[in-house]
Formats: C-alpha cells, sequence, structure tokens
C-alpha cells in the first residue's frame, strides 16, 4: 500500500517536471556547474551535464530573444545588440563571466531565463 502511495505520488510529479522549460533552471545552479565544466576544458565535451546545459542556455536565449522582439514590435525593445556583436556571438566564458557577475543571493532567485535578460538589458542597452 505504502509503495502504490509514493509511486501515485511520483508519477504526479512528472507531468509537472515534464513542463519545465530548460530556461526555468536555477541561474545560480547553472553558473556553479558552467563553472566547473569551463575548468575541465575540452574534457567538458564527454560530461554529460554539458548537452542540457547548452541546451538550457539554447532554450533562455531563445526565449529572452522572443520577449525583446514583442518589446521591439510595441516600440519599446528590451536590449539593443549592436550589428558587431550579432556576428561575433557569444561563447562560454560571456556567459560564465556575465553570470559571476550577478551576486550570488540574487543569481540563487533567478532562472537562467531571468538571468540572461538582466544581463542582455545591461550589456546592450537602448540609446
Amino acid at each position: 500500500m505504502r509503495i502504490t502511495i509514493l509511486t501515485a505520488a511520483a508519477l504526479a510529479l512528472v507531468p509537472a517536471m515534464a513542463l519545465a522549460r530548460p530556461a526555468d533552471m536555477n541561474a545560480d545552479t547553472f553558473y556553479v556547474a558552467s563553472v566547473e565544466l569551463l575548468g575541465k576544458g575540452m574534457g567538458a565535451l564527454l560530461d554529460k551535464r554539458t548537452k542540457p546545459m547548452m541546451a538550457a542556455m539554447k532554450d533562455a536565449g531563445a526565449a529572452v530573444k522572443a520577449e525583446n522582439d514583442a518589446a521591439a514590435k510595441a516600440g519599446r525593445p528590451l536590449y539593443c545588440v549592436p550589428e558587431s556583436a550579432k556576428k561575433k556571438g557569444v561563447g562560454p566564458r560571456f556567459v560564465v563571466d556575465r553570470l559571476g557577475a550577478i551576486p550570488q543571493q540574487r543569481r540563487r532567485a533567478l532562472t537562467l531565463r531571468q538571468a540572461w535578460r538582466e544581463i542582455l538589458v545591461r550589456e546592450y542597452p537602448c540609446s
């Protein structure tokens, strides 16, 4: 009986977990794991955390870009990336450095998407 109740409770959580987007990962959790992976150098490619973290960052970037595109259509973009920066793109070091600039207590309260939005707004303000 007890196992049945525990199994039912666990299965009830599965749909809620499936609805969570990768960009909803905690920003501090992402930052700590990213620092560890950067420390591994090329060995990070073999780490099982790399692909999910890349997916989380890609999802966060897409979500924030969609927010910015919608805001730009309304005439109030959140951030304005110069063409030179668009061509260059951002690398892992940029992401880790900018996440590290957010105080840890604040970073713990943010999702990766929220932190990325904050970073882009600060890095690329609209004039």
